[in-house]
């Protein structure tokens, strides 16, 4: 299953194993008029989050080259993800579904000035609402910011799961009757 199908701003695709001492075949449905939530969506634009410039000292070289790919294929007029610890092309666009949030901290939002591109680490607040957390989930928890990165790689996406169990329930009752 993948939690985009879910109105998720994630592309995570899960298996879940459903197991039942019921002979009939479960099946999970899914709203097929889910809508697909971009990940420019779940960013908070309010400039609470410091970015830092893109071409800078240090950065690395294979940085400096997704974010090139990314300029080259958008246009130097666009925000973008760059993805870190992937395969691909290392970057998207905001207007997709973002990739599977792991338990590494591997998402920057570029955006454009008129100084150059800049970036910053997508935080763990937007990580939350791009799992599928309501905005009420309080991440505002004694633990580092690597570590509430760590917890939302390591959940899984509510409305996925909320889903299954709603189906499961229905099910249930149905055979019951």
């Amino acid at each position: 299953m993948n939690a985009a199908d879910f109105e998720v701003a994630q592309s995570r695709k899960r298996l879940f194993l459903l197991c039942s001492l019921s002979a009939e075949n479960t099946e999970i449905k899914k709203n097929e008029e889910a809508e697909i939530n971009a990940v420019s969506t779940i960013i908070d634009w309010s400039n609470n989050y410091k970015f830092t410039p893109l071409y800078k000292k240090g950065r690395a070289q294979n940085t400096l080259i997704r974010a090139e790919n990314a300029i080259d294929a958008l246009g130097k007029k666009e925000p973008f993800i760059m993805v870190y610890y992937g395969t691909g092309e290392g970057w998207q666009s905001i207007e997709d579904p973002l990739r599977t949030i792991t338990t590494l901290d591997r998402f920057a939002l570029v955006i454009p000035t008129s100084r150059g591109h800049k970036m910053r680490m997508l935080q763990p607040e937007e990580l939350k609402l791009a799992m599928g957390f309501g905005e009420d989930y309080n991440l505002n928890i004694e633990v580092t910011r690597r570590e509430k990165v760590k917890l939302m790689g390591n959940g899984v996406c509510p409305p996925v799961m909320t889903t299954i169990i709603n189906n499961l329930c229905l099910q249930n009752n149905n055979s019951a009757s």
